[in-house]
């Protein structure tokens, strides 16, 4: 599913409804959109952030559990 995920077929059935593609040069452009949407993404690590896996949840319970609805008992 990865595979056909980045692949080209796919990517022309994505850009009707996405403005980043994973081939470029198939994306078209929308009006509504900064022409330099991409460079203006944030840069993902994701291998880093799986394996601080824990101490990002423990943070993130943290700073923002306190705003959570009560849990169910």
């Amino acid at each position: 599913m990865a595979d056909f995920s980045a692949s080209r077929a796919a990517n022309e059935l994505y850009k009707t409804n996405f403005a980043v593609l994973a081939i470029p040069a198939v994306a078209t452009s929308n009006p509504n959109l900064p022409a330099d949407l991409a460079s203006r993404m944030i840069k993902n690590d994701f291998v880093w952030a799986a394996t601080q896996r824990e101490p990002i949840l423990a943070e993130w319970t943290k700073r923002y559990d306190s705003k959570s609805e009560p849990k169910k008992k």
